[in-house]
Order: structure tokens, then sequence, then C-alpha cells
């Protein structure tokens, strides 16, 4: 057994406790659905003598609809790879979903996000990679390949909170707080009208009445939400012990696979996270504003060009100002000290994570993405980055 990271006594009682109740109170909400719905639809279609139990159904059966469950689906604006469009980069994750003994993915999609998430997606559950570009774009090729490492060694860890049970009760649960909440921000602006309009004083009187009326309605949907507020936070918190350890075991399995001086490397220039996700916000403003200096056809080349130097840029400033990153290769030499809990205490902040990996065992590379490869999948990339390129400066504004 080696030691430091990879060596894990056994999962404490405490966490086998609080992972048993947080089934628990998944089980418990899901019945309660079930129940809702099949009671409810019994009230309605029997119709009894008298009013009441229809109603009471109705709401049976809205109250299951508020707490069904949610299953994430492809983000049809995102950039989506096929297998057959980028076979080099499906070899990559192939052969690290391989190693680490876990199912393949089914599907990738680019975002502009500085980070790397695998979900699952579907009623079958099905697994995708959302792969930031910054990110992509800012690592070494080897911190690439413990970026991804990590994120599909969550699927081999044992973390609650992204098991079909817990996970789905946790989505369920807040995508109805996410309901209620829009409900009451539909009702507030449901009057809105502009004051040059021929209705609007008419408008303004009908908007007191509907919510002088609504009120009812929203203290009755005040109870229901705030129990669902409360039932988040309580499995949340019964699920913590286990997502800072599947944290850590995703850790190691990055290190295991990508070698540890890259997976520390990772975690040490996620720091460049902010500094170049405003940097691509701020190209996407330049662009919309003043347009592009270039030619349309190489958009992607100036847009993506134009980030990965700020990303070097933002290291070479860190490396100058003393920071633990050894020149030329991007790779902490000295991994810090461990600095406390991050504001999510759900989950480990870096420095103890950087510290745990320090003191295990240190592991070879066993996937490697060599320069050709990286470059075939650079090549495969092409449309897609551009097309996100494209849809940064266009949705700039909005954002």
């Amino acid at each position: 057994m080696a030691a430091g990271a990879e060596a894990e006594p056994g999962i404490p009682y405490r966490e086998r406790l609080s992972t048993a109740a947080a089934y628990g109170v998944a089980c418990l909400l899901h019945i309660l659905t079930a129940s809702s719905l099949i009671g409810g639809l019994l009230l309605i279609l029997l119709r009894l003598k008298t009013v009441v139990q229809p109603l009471i159904g109705l709401v049976l059966v809205l109250c299951a609809a508020v707490l069904r469950p949610r299953f994430d689906r492809l983000d049809p604006d995102l950039p989506t790879l096929s297998r057959e469009e980028a076979p080099a980069l499906y070899a990559l994750l192939d052969d690290i979903a391989d190693a680490l003994g876990v199912r393949r993915l089914d599907v990738v999609q680019l975002s502009t996000d500085f980070s790397v998430r695998a979900t699952t997606y579907g009623i079958r559950r099905r697994r995708r990679l959302v792969l930031g570009y910054p990110l992509w774009l800012a690592f070494a090729p080897q911190q690439r390949v413990a970026a991804l490492a990590h994120e599909l060694g969550h699927f081999a860890s044992r973390d609650v909170r992204r098991g079909a049970l817990v996970g789905s009760a946790l989505a369920a649960l807040a995508g109805g707080v996410e309901q209620m909440e829009h409900r009451a921000a539909t009702a507030d602006a449901a009057f809105d009208t502009s004051p040059l309009s021929r209705y609007a004083d008419e408008m303004a009187v009908a908007a007191v009445r509907f919510k002088a009326h609504g009120r009812t309605a929203d203290w009755a949907l005040w109870i229901p939400g705030l129990l669902m507020k409360g039932a988040v936070r309580l499995l949340v918190r019964l699920t913590r012990p286990s997502a800072r350890r599947a944290e850590f075991e995703a850790d190691a399995a990055a290190a295991r696979i990508a070698s540890t001086r890259a997976a520390l490397s990772a975690l040490h220039d996620r720091r460049l996270a902010d500094g170049v996700t405003i940097e691509v916000h701020r190209l996407a403003v330049a662009a919309q504003t003043f347009g592009w200096t270039g030619s349309t056809q190489n958009v992607d080349e100036d847009f993506w060009t134009k980030v990965g130097a700020h990303a070097v840029s933002l290291r070479d400033s860190a490396r100058k100002k003393g920071d633990d990153v050894n020149p030329g290769n991007g790779v902490p030499a000295d991994p810090a000290p461990p600095n406390g809990q991050g504001k999510d205490s759900a989950l480990p902040a870096s420095g103890p994570r950087v510290a745990r990996l320090s003191l295990g065992t240190t592991h070879p590379a066993t996937v490697t993405l060599d320069t050709a490869q990286a470059a075939a999948i650079e090549d495969e990339l092409r449309e897609q980055k551009r097309l996100l390129a494209r849809k940064t400066v266009q949705d700039c504004v909005q954002d």
C-alpha cells in the first residue's frame, strides 16, 4: 500500500454513518415524490363525491412535479465533439479511463470556463466531458492529462454526490428551489410595462391588485421552499466527508496517471483561473466594440493565441514574484504548505491537497500526451474553438 495520499486505512465510522444518513434522506425524498404522484393521480381520477379530494390530489401532483428527478442534458449552445470528429482526443480520454478502470466517455463539449467537468446526462446517465478551452490552452500537455485524470477519477471514487441516488436527490431539491424562486421573480415582473405605454396606468393598478392577491400564494410557497432549502443543506452537510475524501482520491488518481509532478503542477496553475477568465472577457468585449483586427477566418487563432500568451505572462509574473514554480516547465519545485480551508469548507482547499500529494509516493506518468498527439488534438479542435470564440464575442455583452 502506498503511503500518504494513497494510504487509506478505511472509511471512518462517522463518515459511514453520515453517508448512510444521506442515502436515507435521498430515499425518503424519492419515496415521497413517487407517493405524492401516485396518490394525487388516484385522488383526481377516482373523482370522489366531494371536490376536496381532487384538489388535494392536484396539490400532491404539483408537489411531485416540483420534486421530480432532474437529469442533466447536453448544452445545445456548446460546441460538441463526436468520436469521429476527434479521434486523437478520444484516444487520450480512453487511455485515461482504461487506466482508471472506469467507463469511457460518450461525448465531449467545449466551454469558455477555466475548468474541466465530467458529468452524467440523460436517464441512461451517459457520461460527458465539458472541456474548458482556456484551461486546456493555459496548461502544459502533461498538466492536461492530470486535469482529465482528476475529473475521470471522480467516477472511480466513492463520492455519493455523484451517485445516482443522492445526486438525483440533490438535483431535484435544487431544481425545486430554483423553480419556486423563478416563479416569485416572474410574478413580480408579470405586469412590467413601459411608462410610455398607452395602458401604463391600468397595468400599474392591475399589478398592485395581482400582488395583493398573490401574497397568500407566496406565503404558501414560502414554507415548502424553506423545507427544500433545509433538505439541500442537510444533504450537503451529510455528504461533505465523502466529497472531501473523493477529492483527495481524485488527486491521487491524477498523480498515478499523469505523474505526481504533473498533478502538483496542475493544482498550482489553477490559480491562473481568475486572470485568464478576465482576459477572455476583455478580449471578447474589445472584439465586440472595435471589431477583429484579423480576417474572420482566423478569428479563433487571433483570440485564443492572445489568451494563451496572457496565461504564459501570468505564469512568468508569478515566477518573478518568487512563486514556487520552476522556470521552463511550470512544475512546482516545493509544494506549498497547507493554508487552511477555503470559503467553501465542503471541499478541501488547494493547500491541503498539495501537501497530501507531496507526502505520498512519487509516481511516474502512465499516460502521456506527446507533442505529436497534442498537435493532432489541436487540429481536431480547430473548427470547434473557432465557433467557441465567435460565441464568446457574441455573448460577452449579455454576460
